[in-house]
């Protein structure tokens, strides 16, 4: 998850602008990653980056853009860096050295810019490492203190097998939304908290309630896209089958060749709630056939639905046996592997 890194100096500065009255620090050195330094004093920030005025009597001043910031008063910043690219790269508790360095730098006498860098740095580490909940919180925070701040940055998706942290995360934002009309975060929030609700609410009261209709309606093709199949999956659960497959007949339209797997996938899904299951079997066998590579985890899902039908419509044992195997043996480390892997232990196959 790096959604993040779209604009990762802009989002900073444009929200920041605001903080430049209050921005002032001590005479400072200032050196881009380069190595050219500034001395002078920080005297706010813009668009561009850091506002610094040079010289002792600090008669120009000059910009210097965030992302080649390192400044000598605070080695930390470096190291924290350092630290946080490592854990990109998969080094073990780096992560945590990081975090520890930039909760150093937050120490009482900071000055305000340097609690900016680190506020939003922070977030940006906990977004990376998985821990939405944390994430969720320090963005809470920083929209209550900085709403600019926040206003182009992307909440995390929930963990959809956390359902006692989303519930948790959910009273939150609740809470965060109402006082928030009128904030640039406002709509982003309001997106987040209907995330939220489609994994932790009724289906049915999230139908009547039309919480997907702003997101069918979002000018970004990708949240459209999953609202869309959203809405099947929500149908299905509430046996409202026949306008699932009038939907699907619809998102097939709108998303055309790219939807292809999908398709399968979700045809594979209404022939089951239909009680025809040889006609899901076939569908369901598609991905794992003609789309191997498209989506893992769906197509992984899809073996383990097409073993359940196949079982459904007494196909022969040796067959069922295969298909949950495929599922194992070609799609380790997802759920439908996960779940195929546990019904051939219940068939004795494993």
């Amino acid at each position: 998850m790096r959604h993040w890194r779209t604009k990762p100096c802009l989002i900073l500065l444009a929200a920041a602008t605001v903080l430049a009255p209050a921005l002032a620090a001590g005479a400072d050195r200032i050196r881009t990653q380069v190595g050219i330094g500034y001395t002078g004093e920080i005297v706010g920030v813009d668009e561009a980056g850091l506002v610094f005025r040079e010289g002792n009597r600090g008669a120009r001043k000059r910009t210097v853009a965030f992302a080649e910031i390192r400044a000598d008063k605070y080695p930390d910043l470096q190291r924290a860096e350092e630290a946080y690219a490592a854990g990109v790269a998969g080094e073990a508790r780096a992560f945590d050295q990081a975090e520890m360095l930039y909760q150093g730098l937050l120490r009482k006498g900071a000055p305000a810019w340097l609690r900016v860098v680190v506020q939003w740095r922070m977030y940006r580490l906990y977004v990376e490492s998985g821990r939405a909940t944390d994430a969720v919180d320090a963005y809470l925070e920083m929209a209550a203190n900085t709403p600019k701040l926040v206003a182009d940055l992307k909440l995390p998706s929930p963990d959809e097998t956390d359902h006692q942290a989303n519930k948790a995360v959910l009273a939150k934002v609740e809470q965060a939304l109402k006082g928030a009309a009128g904030k640039p975060y406002a709509d982003s929030l309001k997106y987040f908290r209907i995330a939220l609700l489609l994994l932790e609410g009724d289906p049915r009261q999230i139908l009547e309630d039309n919480l997907l209709e702003p997101l069918l309606e979002s000018i970004d093709p990708k949240v459209r896209r999953t609202a869309m199949i959203r809405k099947l999956d929500l149908l299905l659960a509430t046996g409202r089958t026949a306008e699932a497959a009038n939907w699907l007949e619809q998102v097939e339209a709108a998303l055309g060749d790219s939807g292809v797997a999908e398709m399968a996938y979700w045809r594979g899904r209404i022939h089951v709630a239909g009680g025809r299951h040889l006609e899901a079997a076939l569908e369901f066998m598609k991905l794992p056939i003609l789309h191997p590579a498209a989506d893992r985890n769906l197509t992984a899902d899809a073996l383990f639905r097409a073993g359940q039908t196949l079982e459904a419509a007494n196909a022969p044992r040796e067959e069922i046996v295969s298909v949950y195997n495929e599922a194992v043996q070609r799609y380790a480390g997802t759920g439908g592997a996960e779940r195929a892997r546990r019904e051939l232990a219940r068939l004795g196959s494993n």
